[in-house]
C-alpha cells in the first residue's frame, strides 16, 4: 500500500490541501492513521478523493456526494459555498446574465470573508430562470414582472422571522436546531408561495 502526506495525497487527487482538509473536516473523507507525529494516507484515501472529484465534475453538491459515498455531513445547516463562476457552471448561464440577476435582486448572495457565496438554492433558481427564457420569454421583461414579487417575497419573508422568533426559536435550545427549523419554515413557504402563484397563472388562463 502507498502511503501519503496531505501534500502527496491532494497532488496524487489532483486537488488543494485546503480541499482535502475541507473533505476530512465534514466526514466525506476518513481521517488519516497516525505515524508518529506523522498523519499518513493511503490508497482508498485517494480512491475517494477521486469519486469526490467524479461527481463534483457531473454537478453534484458535496451534501449530494455525502449521501452517495455513505458519508457524514457533521452540522446539519452545512451547505457548500459557491461563487458566482460555480453558479454559471453548475447552472449554464453566463457570468454576465448572473450579474443582471444580482443587479436585479433576483439572486442574492450572503457574504464571508472571501466575498460573496452562493449555494445550491441559488443554482436552482438561476435554472428555474433559464427555463423561462429559454421558452422565450424575453430577458428584460421577466425581470419587469419579477420586481414586484420581489417586494412581495421581502415582506414575506420579514413577517415569517418575526413570528418565527416570536414562537418557535425560544423552544429550539442549540443554534443548529433554530437553523433546521428556520430552513423547514423556509422551505415551506416557498412551496406555498409557488402553489398561490401557479394558481393564479393557470386560473389567468383558464378565464
Amino acid at each position: 500500500m502507498t502511503v501519503y502526506g496531505a501534500e502527496e495525497l491532494a497532488s496524487a487527487a489532483g486537488v488543494s490541501v485546503a480541499a482535502l482538509r475541507s473533505y476530512q473536516s465534514k466526514g466525506l473523507l476518513p481521517p488519516p492513521r497516525r505515524d508518529g507525529r506523522r498523519a499518513v494516507y493511503g490508497d482508498h484515501h485517494l480512491e475517494r478523493l477521486r469519486r469526490i472529484a467524479s461527481l463534483k465534475s457531473h454537478g453534484h453538491s458535496l451534501r449530494s456526494i455525502a449521501e452517495r459515498l455513505d458519508g457524514v455531513v457533521d452540522d446539519p445547516a452545512w451547505e457548500e459555498r459557491l461563487r458566482l463562476r460555480d453558479v454559471a457552471e453548475r447552472s449554464g448561464m453566463p457570468v454576465e446574465m448572473l450579474r443582471s440577476l444580482i443587479a436585479s435582486g433576483l439572486l442574492a448572495g450572503r457574504r464571508d470573508d472571501d466575498g460573496p457565496y452562493y449555494t445550491d438554492a441559488d443554482v436552482r433558481a438561476v435554472s428555474c430562470v433559464l427555463l423561462l427564457v429559454g421558452s422565450g420569454i424575453p430577458f428584460d421583461r421577466f425581470i419587469d414582472v419579477a420586481e414586484p414579487q420581489l417586494r412581495a417575497g421581502a415582506d414575506v419573508a420579514t413577517g415569517s422571522l418575526e413570528l418565527f422568533d416570536r414562537f418557535v426559536a425560544s423552544r429550539l435550545s442549540t443554534v443548529a436546531e433554530q437553523q433546521t427549523a428556520l430552513r423547514s419554515m423556509a422551505a415551506a413557504i416557498g412551496t406555498l408561495a409557488g402553489y398561490l402563484v401557479e394558481r393564479q397563472v393557470l386560473a389567468g388562463r383558464a378565464e
